[in-house]
């Protein structure tokens, strides 16, 4: 495994205390407010559509380090990733592309440009909360966001200050270990953590994996006129694979590194009363590259006349917003403008194993984004209504419109109903619209288009213990970009809007209140994802009919948990994963397999040893991962990890 970076070591020395954690006080619920589906933030019972919020103090009853973990649990989303820790991790929400799912770390979009991002480095050190909004969201966060929105919030200082620490460790080499400090006085609020995580992987060789996190957030003058928040993300990240693109474990050199550093300042002031203004900034920087050495003429790698491949890419986003919200008769309106700026740059580089690598090809790209949107919030006795409205004009390709409306109304009985429909798009990648040594681009694409419309009934029992909801959703996604071949002599392909598809299914949640510390959830969904339409011109294998890859048919989610007042707690959660279809990419042509279904066990525990007020309170810590040890893959012939056990402990120590 690679050492500690030295940008790592700095960030992390003034965190220097009695231990390391990964694990952070409860963390502040807002009330059941919620801010990702909906320019205002808005009160769960008023969305219009399904939004999920994984509170800090869930994400450490469960033990979970990653949000690909996390997310596994959520209703409607699925994630397929290629083997072990670290490995790359694609999220499909409610049936739509891998790329139809924005990301956003404190208001800031991490994902490439395209909406590509992969899943497997993001952790959950220092996280505050994480919002999942299922269905198309592009009226709020503009490109990308089609089929759904996952957003995590860094940790906000609570209470007197105090230092935090967690360590633990066990099977495949694995130990995590974090170190935090956190505080809240009369006019500001902070927190400061790092995070280390390591492991041997679950293969013979090349699979060790490296996730180092340092976050912080500072909230200052907090008072009735107004506040001012930054905050500050930095991941650096090494997974080794051996497996080649069909998973057979070859290579003993392979790997990939990424450097991502996000930034985001969130100011607002209250102009008067009912009228609000909001400052918004950030920027997303992210660094990947991919390394490997053939062997040369001695056969092994390691000899005289080993060549190196490297790949390299950067992309940086920077964001403005400035919106302004006032109050008007049954409810709020709120109108904005954003500034968006992307670059991409990347190179592919060759030459001898230990000397000057040569560039064989590069490519850049940039884009601008103007957009302005309006959005009216109603509410009434028991209705809500939801009007929203935006215009996004990038500078290479056509603006695009986008809305949603919406309604909820509760009924008697501890009824609520509630609907929408909504439109999103996404923008076509830049290798898709200019050219590289392998395409052809295509300025001429339109960006996918999507419109999803969303029915839910939810209805409570035995006075708000328990709550039961049903949704049914269906998405059509149309002018979809597909590669077509090319032809000779060169056979250099181009993109081209070819085919539509249709994704449709219900959820079923059922969740219950915390009552006597114990609480519990089950979830059950049912997806159909098929291609609707294909152009005459497409040249690929699809047919109209064909299921879309790596999509489960059924899934499902249940768990229980329990957090007494002393300190202890322990909590269980079930998946299930039904079949899906994928390539066989082994085999010319790579034909459609299917994947088998699997169901797994997860546990996590904490038991406090040491709880005396004013003094460091200590806990032993345990997590099992996969706890029957089931044999099973989310992605044709890679295997994903088998039992893991995880012991450790906790220690949190007030200043004076």
């Amino acid at each position: 495994m690679r050492s500690i970076s030295p940008i790592f070591a700095l960030l992390l020395a003034p965190l220097a205390g009695p231990g390391l954690s990964a694990q952070q006080p409860d963390t502040v619920v807002l009330g059941g407010v919620v801010i990702s589906a909906t320019k205002s933030p808005v009160s769960s019972d008023a969305l219009t559509q399904s939004v999920t919020v994984i509170t800090g103090d869930e994400l450490r009853a469960r033990g979970v380090t990653s949000v690909a973990e996390v997310l596994r649990s959520v209703p409607g989303v699925a994630v397929a990733g290629t083997g072990s820790y670290g490995s790359l991790a694609s999220v499909f929400v409610r049936g739509g592309e891998s790329r139809y799912t924005k990301f956003l770390v404190d208001g800031v979009p991490v994902n490439a440009v395209g909406g590509l991002f992969d899943a497997a480095h993001l952790s959950t050190a220092n996280v505050e909360r994480i919002e999942i909004v299922r269905g198309s969201s592009s009226v709020v966060h503009g490109a990308d966001a089609v089929s759904g929105v996952v957003q995590i919030f860094t940790r906000q200082g609570s209470g007197p200050v105090r230092l935090s620490g967690d360590l633990r460790g066990g099977t495949y080499g694995t130990l995590e270990g974090a170190a935090g400090v956190s505080g809240n006085g009369s006019r500001a609020a902070f927190t400061l953590h790092g995070a280390r995580n390591t492991t041997d992987g679950i293969l013979a060789f090349n699979n060790d994996y490296l996730n180092e996190t340092a976050s912080g957030s500072l909230s200052l003058l907090r008072g009735e006129a107004g506040t001012l928040s930054l905050a500050a993300r930095a991941t650096h990240a090494v997974a080794e694979y051996p497996t080649d693109f069909i998973g057979n474990i070859v290579d003993s050199n392979s790997f990939r590194d990424q450097r991502r550093l996000t930034l985001s300042i969130d100011g607002v002031r209250r102009i008067r009363p009912g009228v609000e203004l909001r400052l918004l900034g950030g920027i997303n920087d992210a660094t990947d590259f991919s390394d490997d050495i053939t062997a040369g003429a001695a056969g092994a790698a390691g000899a005289a006349g080993d060549t190196r491949d490297r790949y390299t890419s950067r992309n940086v986003r920077h964001r403005g917003e400035a919106r302004i919200s006032l109050g008007v008769p049954a409810g709020r309106l709120t109108a904005g403008a954003e500034y968006q700026r992307e670059r991409e740059r990347s190179r592919s580089e060759a030459g001898p194993a230990d000397g000057e690598l040569d560039p064989y090809s590069r490519f850049g790209g940039l884009r601008t984004t103007r957009a302005a949107y309006g959005e009216y919030l109603a509410s009434a006795n028991r209705l809500t209504l939801n009007a929203s409205a935006r215009v996004d004009a990038p500078s290479d390709f056509d603006r695009a419109a986008t809305y949603r409306l919406g309604s909820a109304v509760r009924v008697a009985g501890g009824t609520r109903l509630r609907g929408s429909v909504s439109t999103s798009f996404n923008a076509p990648a830049f290798f898709y619209l200019f050219d590289t040594d392998f395409t052809t681009g295509n300025p001429d694409l339109d960006p996918e288009r999507s419109r999803t419309v969303e029915a839910s009934v939810e209805q409570s029992f035995f006075g708000g213990f328990a709550t039961a909801t049903a949704t049914y959703f269906d998405q059509r996604f149309r002018q979809l970009i597909e590669y077509v071949p090319g032809s000779a002599p060169d056979f250099v392909g181009t993109y081209a809007n070819l085919n539509a598809a249709v994704s449709r299914g219900h959820e079923l949640e059922v969740a219950t209140a915390r009552r006597g510390g114990w609480a519990a959830h089950a979830s059950y969904t049912v997806l159909k994802a098929v291609v609707r339409d294909i152009s005459p011109s497409y040249q690929g294998a699809a047919q109209v009919g064909d299921e879309l890859l790596r999509r489960p048919r059924r899934s499902a989610t249940a768990g229980a948990s329990f957090a007494g007042s002393s300190g202890a707690s322990v909590s269980l959660t079930a998946r299930h994963v039904g079949k899906r279809p994928d390539f066989d990419f082994s085999t010319f042509p790579s034909p459609r397999v299917t994947v088998p279904s699997f169901t797994t066990l997860d546990l996590a525990s904490s038991v406090p040893v040491l709880t005396r007020a004013g003094r460091p309170n200590v806990a032993l810590t345990l997590r099992i991962d996969n706890a029957f040890d089931k044999h099973y893959q989310e992605v044709f012939n890679f295997d994903a990890p088998g039992r893991r056990i995880l012991v450790g402990g906790r220690i949190e120590a007030p200043l004076r």
